[in-house]
């Protein structure tokens, strides 16, 4: 019997979840792979023809994307994920391949990876040390003007870190309770002094600020998961390398095989499953300007609320199955502000900043930016950055704001839109800041030390609209299985929020490429 035809593989997206998926199907039938040894599983797979991503925007990257003009001299800002989440990762497997590489283009004498101080909650902080730089964070509650370092002994920070700290320990319980309700039981309740400190620290980390809405069994299977699959840390790239490097090196892998193609700009408004003249299945993607392509598999990445609303017409419909598992995840909105100033404002050990304030969450950095363009050379100067993060309701506010100070303007402005909104941005930020570390600065200082500020709103991206998945109350693993299952063999699922282990970072949208191209192979994946 001849060999079946080789597979035309389409995939919706171009993130890393799409990225390596292509990378797996490219490689299912590695040449370099010996004849006649275990390792010689390719020839019992179907081999792959082509495969094709499509993506709506105009970059590669999904929700990893960078602005290379903010800071000159090669510096690339990640205006999404940007934090190095755990080591022996897929992610850090990428970058752990590519360090020799990278290394020489940031220069000998350049750290790779920067140490990030654990601060936020709901990634495992505060940690018990500094980094070995020294840098750590600090918490601010605005009632009593107080700003409080991680290692405070006030009793009831001690209390909340104490209680979310023990939800990894925590049993199943029933898929009905929210993290509300975990904090307001008389054993476990939240310090009323700290709730605002709860919603900056946790719920604006976790992805929505109303816990009533996050499943407390889900988070807790989330933390396990980490703990017992990922090595402690955090960290993130040298500026001129990013997160946005990680995607160049994935496109890079898939780029250099005349089999994949990536076509930008290209948006997918109608799958259609189909019978072809041969009597076999087929199916169509047709975009907004009437082009179509044929494939025999598609993985589609697309985030939640894609998946959900009518942005792409599936043909037959999806399943009420595959929608009600969808529907069981929350992603909202997430927006990044970047301050850059001539001066540190902020002590310098001082990492982080958590608040209660109108900005939750802000982490600094120093960039060096070299007079002469050479990475290796210590001549340039220092720039400093306070990179400021919001997601839901206190994204919705913070944004509110921002129109509100605009349509107040007593002058118009012909100012683009965005750049009105970074800098009424950039002022309230300026304002929490003399306010947090007003014994370090004035707000005279701040004025004088601030050059520039830009804004990404994620909710704003048609095609993503928001930041990161969350559990919501109710979702059983029977959701996180038929948000991955395929449908009728033909249709394929991956993105972070399909992951069964845990989702919220670039690992896991990269293990659920993986696991979907491996579908498509047949080969089992745990």
């Amino acid at each position: 019997m001849p060999p079946p035809p080789p597979l035309n593989v389409a995939i919706i997206g171009a993130g890393a979840a799409a990225l390596t998926a292509a990378r797996t199907l490219l490689a299912s039938h590695d040449s370099d792979r010996s004849p006649g040894t275990e390792s010689c599983r390719s020839n019992l797979l179907p081999a792959v023809g082509t495969v094709t991503i499509v993506e709506a925007n105009s970059y590669v990257g999904g929700r990893i994307k960078s602005n290379d003009d903010f800071i000159p001299g090669g510096n690339r800002i990640d205006l999404g994920a940007e934090i190095v989440h755990g080591f022996g990762t897929m992610l850090t497997d990428v970058i752990e391949a590519q360090r020799k590489r990278w290394q020489s283009v940031i220069g000998s004498n350049q750290e790779l990876l920067e140490e990030i101080y654990i601060a936020s909650h709901a990634d495992g902080g505060p940690a018990k040390h500094p980094t070995k730089d020294g840098k750590y964070g600090v918490y601010y509650l605005a009632k009593e003007n107080r700003l409080l370092r991680f290692d405070t002994d006030d009793a009831d920070f001690c209390r909340m870190s104490e209680i979310l700290s023990a939800l990894v320990d925590l049993p199943e319980s029933d898929s009905g309770r929210s993290l509300a309700d975990h904090f307001e039981d008389e054993n476990t309740s939240i310090p009323q002094r700290m709730i605002g400190l709860l919603a900056s620290g946790y719920s604006n980390t976790a992805g929505c600020t109303d816990l009533g809405d996050v499943s407390l069994n889900y988070m807790v299977k989330f933390e396990k998961y980490w703990e017992e699959n990922e090595e402690d840390g955090d960290a993130r790239l040298h500026p001129r390398i990013a997160m946005a490097g990680i995607i160049d090196a994935l496109r890079n892998m898939v780029d250099c095989d005349d089999r994949c193609s990536i076509r930008l700009n290209w948006t997918a408004e109608r799958i259609q499953l189909s019978d072809d003249a041969a009597g076999g299945r087929k199916v169509i993607i047709s975009s907004s300007r009437g082009e179509k392509i044929v494939a025999d598999k598609v993985i589609i990445t697309a985030p939640p609320p894609v998946i959900t609303s009518d942005k792409i017409t599936f043909m037959p419909p999806l399943p009420q199955w595959k929608l009600n598992a969808y529907n069981m995840v929350g992603m909202e909105r997430a927006v990044k502000v970047i301050l850059r100033f001539s001066a540190r404002i902020w002590p310098e050990d001082v990492q982080t900043v958590i608040s209660d304030l109108d900005i939750p969450e802000c982490w600094f950095r120093d960039i060096l930016v070299s007079r002469d363009g050479d990475p290796g050379r210590e001549n340039g100067e220092l720039t400093y950055l306070a990179v400021c993060f919001l997601t839901s309701k206190a994204a919705n506010a913070f944004m509110d704001k921002i129109d509100s100070i605009i349509k107040s303007e007593a002058t118009c402005s012909n100012a683009p839109l965005d750049k009105r909104r970074a800098e009424a941005a950039a002022e309230i930020i300026k304002d929490q800041l003399a306010r947090v570390f007003s014994k370090s600065c004035t707000r005279e200082e701040v004025e004088r030390a601030y050059v520039s500020s830009i804004l990404y709103d994620w909710s704003e991206v048609e095609t993503i609209r928001g930041g990161y998945m969350y559990p919501k109350v109710g979702i059983q693993r029977s959701h996180f299985l038929d948000m991955a299952r395929s449908v009728d063999d033909m249709l394929y699922f991956a993105g972070e929020a399909t992951n069964m282990g845990a989702c919220c970072t670039v690992q896991a949208a990269m293990e659920t490429g993986l696991r979907a191209a491996n579908d498509i192979l047949g080969i089992s994946y745990q």
